[in-house]
């Protein structure tokens, strides 16, 4: 299922605020529940300071109020954009881009999915803004990232990436550790 979402991100430089506006579409699916910690080994590890999100996403952003600060764990970076997992209030895996490093010139998205969606669909999210623009994909242990095939870069075990401006491919399933996993591109992002 595909989920338009705006969001804002309000930076201060100086004394003038600056709004930033960025498109989020995300994708969730369905299969067996399971916890998050269950399908994301990760999440079980002890959190670093690396896995913070910075503090001018954390800090009273959508994003940042959106998952738990103790539960979030980074998953790598591209470029401009770094990408952290989560948990929100309601026990939902969520996927975070940043792209940017400064609070006056960022933009932050994020998806989440209910655990037994997570499983055969992972989290989908596209973040677009000034700053860049992002199509990153979580996916669940177990799923051959690798076997994904042409249009995805593997940044880690649990995070690819696909070309936000590119058409969307047909679906791609792949046998994983608990069953199949299916992919299905984002729409192209059409904000820059």
């Amino acid at each position: 299922m595909r989920k338009p979402l705006i969001l804002t991100a309000a930076a201060a430089a100086g004394a003038a605020a600056i709004g930033l506006f960025l498109v989020v579409t995300a994708q969730a699916g369905t299969a067996t529940s399971k916890a998050p910690i269950e399908q994301l080994s990760l999440m079980s590890r002890q959190q670093t300071e690396a896995d913070h999100l910075p503090a001018f996403v954390s800090a009273g952003t959508e994003v940042g109020d959106l998952v738990a600060a103790d539960t979030t764990r980074r998953l790598g970076s591209s470029g401009a954009s770094t990408y952290w997992s989560g948990v929100d209030a309601k026990g939902r895996l969520c996927l975070i881009t940043v792209i940017g490093d400064q609070e006056a010139d960022f933009v932050a998205g994020a998806s989440c999915a209910e655990a037994s969606d997570f499983t055969g669909k992972g989290v989908g999210l596209q973040v677009a803004g000034p700053p860049g623009a992002s199509e990153a994909y979580l996916l669940p242990d177990g799923v051959p990232a690798a076997q994904l095939g042409d249009g995805y870069t593997v940044v880690s075990p649990n995070l690819v990436l696909s070309d936000p401006a590119a058409e969307a491919a047909d679906p791609r399933s792949v046998t994983g550790t608990s069953g199949t996993f299916t992919l299905s591109d984002l729409s192209p992002t059409a904000a820059r």
